[in-house]
């Protein structure tokens, strides 16, 4: 079984296509639970009236549907392990509410992983970029990323360059975030922290094939990465931290001072002093390590 974990925080304008593009998938056996981070629009009834609408469409199935109104908004990674906590799939993907996905992507994620060695933990594909009246605006390889992605043991380019994955895309084993206790709920994001820590020990494998429709807007959760100040810099921080005491060679210290240097450019830039503070810091323990 695969469980979606799909996270709403004010994307009422948006869920009904990403939860239609659940219940069309040509693979059935999925479970769908539904994390409505105390959205403060309509994403409540939205969501009640399109369950209650499925059910009654559907009335001898056997796929479980779980809503949870969070009454106070606890951000992505927290929202996501209370999912997590009561999930019960195999298999594991999570969905943002204005994501959707193509109806045969459960199908060919899983049957990728199915046939692959135990050491492969994550899939992930090609993704359709999309605007906010999901039109197509490009493809995630190579309009968004220009380099062909990677897979096998990548910890090296990942904690390089975690944008090199389309988030969405992925399909995880059960045991990757068992083994990382799900997200860790002191970032203000989750994608970066869980490659770092997942590439140490587990293979990716990618398919290229645009399965998910990825939605570019500018009020995004990412869109923030850009405003003064901005609390990602100094998660990014703890992630380049943890990346630290990970690192096993000489090219995986040097692909990590990559990714700090350029943070640290970042964090002055966006005035976010703390941060650029501690990748300072970062970069001394490095030096070291590169010699």
């Amino acid at each position: 079984m695969v469980s979606i974990i799909c996270l709403c925080y004010n994307h009422f304008n948006f869920i009904e296509e990403a939860l239609h593009s659940v219940f069309n998938q040509t693979y059935k056996d999925w479970e769908l639970i539904i994390i409505n981070d105390a959205s403060t629009d309509d994403s409540k009834n939205v969501i009640d009236k399109i369950v209650t609408n499925f059910y009654q469409k559907n009335t001898n199935i056997s796929h479980k549907i779980k809503i949870l109104h969070l009454e106070h908004n606890k951000g992505n990674c927290a929202a996501f392990n209370v999912g997590f906590k009561i999930c019960k799939g195999k298999y594991i993907i999570d969905l943002a509410a204005d994501d959707k996905f193509e109806i045969d992507k459960l199908e060919k994620q899983v049957k990728i992983l199915e046939k692959s060695d135990n050491q492969t933990g994550i899939c992930f594909t090609n993704a359709t970029l999309i605007d906010g009246e999901s039109n197509k605006i490009g493809n995630y390889y190579f309009d968004w990323y220009k380099k062909l992605p990677k897979d096998g043991f990548i910890f090296k380019e990942l904690i390089k360059a975690g944008g090199m994955i389309c988030s969405p895309t992925m399909l995880i084993k059960r045991e990757v975030l068992e083994q990382l206790n799900g997200y860790d709920e002191s970032l203000s994001y989750e994608d970066y922290d869980f490659w770092v820590r997942s590439a140490r020990n587990w293979k990716y494998v990618f398919i290229d094939e645009n399965l998910t429709f990825y939605r570019k807007i500018t009020h995004s959760h990412s869109s923030t990465f850009k405003k003064k100040n901005n609390p990602h810099l100094y998660s990014t921080f703890k992630v380049c931290q943890k990346g630290f005491y990970l690192c096993q060679n000489k090219e995986e210290y040097k692909s990590l001072s990559i990714s700090v240097l350029y943070h640290f450019k970042e964090s002055l830039k966006y005035q976010n002093y703390e941060a650029a503070k501690g990748f300072l810091v970062l970069f001394g323990k490095l030096i070291p390590k590169l010699l």
